[in-house]
């Protein structure tokens, strides 16, 4: 389970040793609903954090990381009487070298790995 520390740095063991520590590299906000698809926000979320454009982007397909319609059904699907379905809670998943987190409230958070701080 990862942990927030104090100056916002997300750190644990679920993704690589105890000693990494991440800082939060870009945001991007998804409007459930809206015109724009939550793959397209973390897509640019990525690039924005690698201070690229998306076209720019290198790596594996995103797909292969997160099963983006498993978050949207869970986070932001309509439910039976047509309003939106908002599950509770946040889903993260690695994309190269950054951590990513899609929160139920729209927002898509990526994160880099930084030096921990030394005594």
């Amino acid at each position: 389970m990862s942990k927030r520390s104090d100056d916002g740095s997300v750190g644990g063991d679920d993704f690589s040793s105890a000693d990494t520590h991440w800082s939060q590299a870009a945001q991007r906000y998804y409007e459930p609903g809206g015109t724009g698809e939550l793959t397209t926000a973390i897509v640019y979320a990525i690039a924005d954090a690698q201070e690229v454009s998306p076209n720019e982007l290198r790596g594996r397909p995103l797909y292969e990381s997160v099963d983006v319609p498993a978050i949207e059904d869970a986070f932001f699907r309509p439910d039976g009487r047509g309003d939106s379905h908002h599950g509770v809670g946040s889903v993260e998943f690695r994309y190269t070298e950054y951590l990513v987190k899609v929160r139920s409230d729209g927002w898509v958070q990526v994160y880099e790995p930084t030096e921990p701080d030394r005594p």
